[in-house]
């Protein structure tokens, strides 16, 4: 129907975006006998009990620093500084229509993938969802189950 989304029209564009939104995701590891991942399992409307990197969106007037260790306090309590830039990804979505709607929703992210340290604390549920820490190969088999959000495990 449409070749790319820019084609894509406005009204259906996630909030009628007119840009790709900035986010930022945190790497957040700790090494026991085997390296741990801390990973969130979304909540809310959009990837519903999707496991996900820590993140979301950077706020005007923030540095790359600022929004990550910022996020990451928000959903997990842990405060953490912020070591690296390790990737940049380009998030195009396209998303079915729900039931009692008829036309399809799209968005476009960036993605800012940041390597993080934990300074202090406990990782702690919070209002946007559990959080638990895995091994490369748990994440993997959660990956196979399709219970990972797609974009963060690539």
């Amino acid at each position: 129907m449409f070749e790319d989304l820019a084609n894509f029209p406005s009204m259906q564009r996630w909030r009628q975006q007119k840009q790709p939104i900035p986010v930022v995701v945190a790497i957040v590891r700790k090494e026991l006998e085997l390296p741990h991942f801390l990973l969130i399992q979304r909540n809310g409307a959009t990837y519903h009990g999707q496991w996900a990197l820590v993140g979301g969106k950077w706020d005007f007037g923030e540095t790359l620093s600022q929004a990550i260790v910022r996020e990451v306090r928000e959903e997990t309590n842990l405060e953490t500084d912020f070591v690296a830039l390790r990737g940049l990804v380009s998030e195009r979505v396209m998303t079915p229509p729900a039931a009692e709607e008829t036309t399809a929703e799209a968005a476009h992210f960036l993605l800012f993938v940041c390597e993080l340290a934990v300074v202090s604390g406990w990782a702690q549920e919070q209002q946007e969802g559990a959080v638990a820490w895995f091994t490369w190969d748990e994440i993997e088999q959660l990956q196979t189950e399709r219970l990972v959000i797609p974009s963060d495990f690539a």
